[in-house]
């Protein structure tokens, strides 16, 4: 039973990484371009990005030059994250077997 509910989870955590990637990604996109601020879309993306790159922006401020390295720090762990604890999920479950 439990290593059901492990391997549901480890998918589901594939899925949320993956949603993460695009909406970081959409966030990139977003930028590059003149968009108005007060879309409803342009606004729920940043609400939702925003908060992931706050931890990183201390780190990413004291690279010079005018890139925000933010983004590609968060894409850098989601990729960490991504393949490293679904395995660990999937290796879980095949051990209560």
């Amino acid at each position: 039973m439990l290593s059901s509910i492990l391997y549901g989870l480890a998918h589901v955590a594939n899925i949320v990484f993956n949603l993460v990637t695009v909406l970081v990604i959409i966030s990139v996109g977003i930028s590059w371009f003149n968009v108005d601020p007060y879309n409803p879309f342009v606004a729920g993306i940043r609400s939702l990005t925003e908060p992931l790159y706050r931890p990183f922006r201390a780190i990413a401020s004291k690279v010079p030059g005018p890139f925000d390295f933010a983004p590609m720090i968060v894409l850098l762990v989601v990729v960490f994250l991504q393949k490293s604890v679904p395995t660990y999920l999937m290796m879980l479950s095949n051990q209560m077997k």
